[in-house]
């Protein structure tokens, strides 16, 4: 399921004020070069038990998954710094911490660390009605909910984890890359302005194992991009993020992730006139073209649920839960 209208504007509005801002003030490209950029990392692991399929993460796995984040991100000048890791034996917020539920809330509450320039992962295993892998949130709902800020990830698809085909860290990289401000590869289908990034081919849905030469959009100039982080192909198959992708993270981590006063008007409005005066720009690697026009606007938490379930015939298929 595709971000609603409403979440996506909260983000997009606000990278169009922030680039507005700057350009009253002379500065022309921010992303120039893509300067390093590195975030602390808060670990909260929540287990039933000290067992692995009691949801109890190694250190070893941690730093494995560290290393696929820093990995992974490197084409993109992010890096992930290792904090610490906070250990809590609680089952029910282990088995029911699914998005939006009182769980989520509590515990978050309680051991989130930080402010909007740190990344706070937490493990649990949802409970059995729940197909999330994991979910994220979205860097404009900080403002308005800052405790909820970070990642909620499936302890099994960690590197070593016991989820089939998902358990080399990309969920993690997924999520990571969602707190970062980017959309899935197949938002909008084949038409619109997609995911707001140039350089990712159109996809008319969810990629599901590595379908290698998938070309679901017959207009589009090339294939799906299933290889992408940013789709739900097996873990295997993903590999990298684009330079546009790269570029639009680094505009997110200015106009919402870096200790500075918040942008001119950072507010989102709340009456749809104002969408005819910011249209809502799409990223590349050199330039930034399009516009989207909405006529609602965010009022709360935004997350990205991305799950997983089986189909009749037993194979495996992405779904997104509201």
């Amino acid at each position: 399921m595709s971000i609603s209208e409403e979440d996506r504007f909260a983000t997009e509005w606000t990278l169009n004020q922030f680039r507005d801002d700057l350009s009253t003030r002379g500065i022309v490209n921010v992303t120039e070069g893509l300067k390093p950029v590195s975030f602390d990392v808060y670990w909260h692991v929540f287990y039933a038990n000290q067992t692995k399929e009691g949801g109890y993460v190694s250190d070893e796995q941690i730093q494995r998954q560290m290393k696929v984040l820093n990995d992974d991100f490197k084409s993109a000048n992010i890096s992930w710094n290792f904090k610490n890791t906070t250990r809590i034996e609680n089952e029910e917020w282990f088995l029911s911490a699914a998005p939006g539920t009182p769980q989520e809330k509590e515990m978050k509450t309680q051991y989130h660390k930080s402010d909007s320039t740190a990344l706070n992962i937490f493990t649990a295993q949802f409970n059995s009605t729940t197909k999330s892998l994991g979910f994220a949130s979205l860097p404009s709902s900080y403002l308005s909910d800052p405790i909820s800020d970070g990642l909620v990830i499936r302890h099994s698809t960690l590197p070593g984890g016991s989820q089939t085909n998902y358990n080399q860290g990309r969920t993690t990289v997924h999520e990571a890359g969602h707190w970062l401000g980017l959309y899935h590869t197949f938002e909008g289908g084949c038409t619109g302005v997609g995911d707001n990034v140039d350089d990712t081919a159109p996809e008319a849905s969810e990629s599901a194992g590595c379908p290698v030469g998938r070309k679901s959009c017959p207009d589009a100039k090339l294939a799906d991009p299933i290889h992408n982080f940013m789709d739900y192909s097996f873990d295997s198959c993903m590999t990298h993020f684009t330079p546009g992708q790269a570029v639009r993270m680094h505009e997110v981590i200015w106009a919402f992730r870096t200790k500075r006063p918040p942008v001119a008007n950072s507010t989102v409005p709340k009456t749809s006139s104002v969408a005819a005066k910011h249209a809502v720009p799409s990223t590349s690697a050199s330039s930034a073209t399009g516009s989207l026009d909405l006529e609602a606007f965010p009022t709360g938490i935004s997350n990205y649920d991305d799950g997983m379930g089986e189909d009749d015939d037993g194979q495996e298929y992405f779904e997104e839960d509201e």
